[in-house]
């Protein structure tokens, strides 16, 4: 999933990975609705904003996961540190987007 400008770019695939899927749309920038997703197994795995909207793709895979830690963080920075720190500890970028995140 991608934006540019105020246009959506979406690809959609049979036979993937996942076992299901859900979309969280927001004007804003969409917590709780991730919190909720992650406490029933859902993991983001696409990101993408315009100057309006956040959306997050998130799904359940189909093999069971052991161990899937996800945070989120929002910046008005590009965040050089904090990526480096998280590299540390084993948690790696699974995606990264640019746009609307006002909360």
């Amino acid at each position: 999933m991608t934006t540019a400008g105020s246009r959506w770019g979406v690809v959609m695939s049979r036979n993937s990975s996942y076992s299901e899927q859900v979309v969280e749309l927001d004007f804003l920038y969409p917590s709780e609705g991730i919190h909720r997703r992650w406490e029933s197994g859902f993991r983001i795995t696409s990101m993408a904003a315009t100057a309006d909207q956040a959306a997050l793709i998130l799904s359940i895979p189909k093999r069971k996961i052991t161990d899937e830690t996800q945070e989120t963080l929002r910046t008005s920075a590009f965040p050089s540190t904090h990526v480096k720190e998280k590299w540390t500890k084993n948690l790696y970028l699974a995606s990264i987007c640019y746009g609307r995140t006002v909360c």
